[in-house]
């Protein structure tokens, strides 16, 4: 079969949800290399690097774009993550070159940089996102008056741009015409929480009232609407809007009742947002009429009284149009309780926690479920289920598809039996409660978490879970010092995937385990962190996790040196695709290994080193914050020279060691990426500067210390190169406006296919 023509296979692979291809890449080399294809991953908003669980911390530093390719949907978070620690200003440069890249690639129409800090950022750049994307979104990020003002004011003259969301910035200081501007163009605009004064409200209003197009307006939070005169709000409602938010804006009762009267003219309202309003005073039945043509209703902590609740629940069990509610904190004690059942049932997707809801009424409600409905997600989270019939609760939860059962009071064995049943139920697909999760990734697999178990149910769970075919389990935070460790290793044999993160075992039940990992042929994904290694034999620990794909270590007290001794003997695993230890970690793909270390002192790094001199399969290293100083420059050198992308990011280089890796670098044709940020490159040559830049596509250089002969040189090199691509020179204290500087950088920023970073 894997014979069959590429296209043939396209073809066959496009029907795949993102979930089944994801596990295809991971059968064979022939299959990862089919289903890695381009055109199969278009629409494709994550990277196929996170899709695969892989460390993204190898984008970071290398600064490179080609994971990117032909996504039509970018989100800075899949290459920034803040818990990896990354430094602020290579954060930076990943950014810019993100932005860069979403301006001049045709395929890039959404990009999200949602929290991301964009002051001094460039506003040339966000111009041209606004300018040529069709989604653009800027949540809680930080940007300059100066930058924002431009943003906002390209957003009516641009023709591409659609959707923006603006929220949870300061925009106060705008000119309240450019918002207006904004509004008449585009089809979907949020602007929640985003600090908008009584002026800029009423030309946001009078912006929607020009555009026929808008289907989507975000005004949640903006407490300035209710000075607005109340005939306004007939003008916030478009004949073609879909979706509205109004959470936390208090308007007045008579202003939410025009608005009502005007939702009741549409043929439905997709979603409606209204949390944290009071609602008490406005007409019930006005309320109920609109509220009911709603598919998407969100009330969470919403003031409304018994009549309000009863009249819209009796609405919608009329209507059925409702699809989603969101309930939250409203409370529901004094509802008739078959009307609530009775309306809730006609719902696919329920909130309920912390309504109040009484015994009575949950018992009703789960009979209505137990007898059938349309409901498939129930949250229900209160602590009045420790009450309600355990057998009853099974049945209507296992009828369901995804369950929320947190902050119940339900005892151990309820939720065990509640475990028990979802494993037998055709129709459960996500069970959530306290210290248990049950996921059914497919028809006959169930990924189990389940914390914090005490023996009882550790000894009645597991042997359950093995005769259902779990394939899955995640037993972090358990405590298996009081129990036979052989319930345990009895059940885990068949496990495709198994974390023990954080649990407690005493050291000849940690071996025992050890062992039987070793024997589990089947064992794809393995995670141990937190579990005290101290003492044990390294040989033990390698041989268990030898034939394991993805390992995690972390927080394991191995010590620094015992895992880099340990990254060395994996290196010979021909299975092992992934091992995350504390400072070490090192990943496999398309016939390559990355290493990356950190906090290493220079015994350490030299056995890294050493072990990229000797295997040929290693081709990146990525080095941060490890003290290199000592460290043998001739090793480096030839390290170095059988990469094709090296990262030292602030490693204390001398400049003797300097020396030898960019003499490597003008030497070796096939590296392509170097980073040197954060070491002090002030004391080199700067025709070695030049030279080591001949071939590379990618060179960092941030906080480098270069002088301003430095600088003219580098400058000179970027533009005669016939390779480079990207140059990182954020360097402080360099002023880039001299008349020198200024020249030469203007004139390599005009070639093409080279981007500058500057300050």
């Amino acid at each position: 079969m894997l014979s069959l023509p590429p296209e043939v296979w396209h073809l066959i692979l496009s029907y795949l949800q993102m979930q089944d291809l994801k596990r295809l890449l991971l059968v064979c080399k022939d299959l990862a290399s089919i289903g890695s294809r381009d055109r199969l991953w278009r629409d494709v908003g994550l990277s196929r690097h996170k899709l695969l669980k892989q460390d993204v911390e190898e984008e970071l530093a290398m600064i490179k774009m080609d994971r990117f390719s032909r996504m039509k949907k970018i989100d800075i978070k899949d290459y920034v993550n803040d818990s990896h620690g990354n430094d602020e200003a290579q954060t930076r440069t990943i950014i810019r070159n993100v932005l860069q890249y979403s301006c001049t690639m045709e395929h890039v129409r959404e990009l999200s940089l949602e929290d991301s800090n964009l002051v001094n950022i460039g506003p040339g750049l966000l111009t041209g996102c606004v300018l040529k994307l069709h989604t653009l979104n800027l949540r809680y990020c930080q940007l300059g008056k100066d930058d924002l003002l431009a943003l906002v004011t390209n957003i009516h003259s641009s023709n591409n741009l659609k959707n923006i969301n603006l929220s949870c910035m300061d925009l106060s200081c705008l000119p309240p015409h450019l918002l207006q501007a904004a509004a008449e163009v585009l089809e979907e605009l949020s602007l929640n929480n985003s600090s908008l004064s009584v002026e800029q409200c009423k030309s946001i209003i009078i912006g929607v009232r020009n555009n026929p197009h808008l289907i989507s307006l975000g005004m949640g939070g903006q407490e300035n609407l209710k000075h607005l005169p109340t005939e306004m709000m007939l003008d916030m409602i478009t004949p073609k809007m879909k979706c509205l938010e109004l959470n936390g804006t208090n308007l007045t009762p008579n202003q939410m009742e025009v608005i009502f009267q005007q939702i009741s003219k549409l043929p439905v309202l997709t979603k409606l947002d209204l949390t944290r309003n009071i609602l008490t005073e406005v007409d019930k039945d006005i309320l109920a009429e609109a509220l009911s043509n709603v598919e998407e209703l969100g009330l969470m902590q919403t003031e409304l009284g018994e009549d309000q609740v009863e009249s819209l629940l009796g609405q919608i069990l009329k209507k059925q149009n409702t699809k989603e509610v969101n309930l939250y904190e409203v409370n529901l004690s004094d509802v008739d309780k078959s009307l609530l059942s009775e309306a809730v049932t006609t719902i696919q997707v329920v909130v309920l926690s912390c309504t109040s809801i009484t015994c009575d009424q949950i018992t009703s409600l789960l009979m209505a479920i137990r007898r059938g409905s349309r409901l498939r997600t129930l949250y229900l989270n209160q602590d009045q289920l420790n009450k309600v019939d355990p057998q009853l609760l099974c049945e209507a939860v296992t009828s369901l598809e995804y369950v929320y059962l947190l902050n119940t009071g339900l005892e151990r064995k309820v939720v065990t039996q509640l475990v028990l049943q979802g494993l037998k139920s055709r129709r459960l697909k996500y069970l959530l409660g306290n210290g248990i999760r049950l996921s059914n990734i497919s028809p006959e697999t169930f990924h189990i978490l389940s914390a914090n178990l005490d023996k009882e149910q550790i000894e009645q769970l597991l042997p359950e879970y093995a005769r259902a075919g779990v394939r899955e389990i995640k037993l972090n935070n358990t405590n298996f010092t009081q129990v036979d460790i052989r319930i345990l290793t009895q059940n885990i044999q068949n496990l495709t995937f198994l974390d023990l993160s954080f649990s407690k075992l005493k050291k000849d039940q940690l071996i025992s385990l050890l062992y039987t990992i070793k024997n589990c042929k089947n064992l794809q994904e393995l995670d141990l962190t937190g579990i005290d290694f101290g003492g044990m034999d390294l040989q033990v620990v390698k041989d268990s996790i030898f034939h394991v794909k993805k390992v995690l270590l972390e927080k394991n007290y191995l010590g620094k040196l015992s895992e880099v001794v340990l990254l060395k003997q994996c290196l010979q695993s021909s299975k092992m695709k992934y091992l995350s230890m504390h400072n070490v970690k090192m990943t496999y793909s398309n016939g390559e290994y990355c290493i990356h270390c950190e906090h290493l002192n220079s015994i350490e790094a030299t056995m890294v080193f050493e072990m990229v001199r000797d295997n040929p399969k290693v081709k990146e290293l990525i080095m941060t914050g490890d003290d290199l100083s000592k460290v043998d420059a001739n090793l480096l050198s030839c390290s170095v020279s059988t990469l094709r992308s090296v990262s030292l990011l602030g490693t204390h280089l001398t400049v003797n060691q300097l020396s030898s890796i960019l003499t490597a670098a003008a030497y070796c044709k096939h590296l392509e990426s170097l980073n040197l940020s954060s070491n002090n490159l002030s004391g080199l040559s700067s025709h070695l500067l030049v030279a080591a830049m001949a071939s590379l596509q990618v060179l960092g250089l941030e906080s480098s210390s270069l002088t301003q002969e430095q600088c003219r040189a580098v400058l000179g090199g970027a533009t005669k190169s016939s390779t480079l691509r990207f140059i990182n020179l954020n360097l402080l204290g360099v002023d880039w406006s001299s008349a020198e500087l200024g020249t030469l950088l203007e004139e390599a920023k005009k070639k093409k296919g080279l981007y500058i970073n500057t300050y």
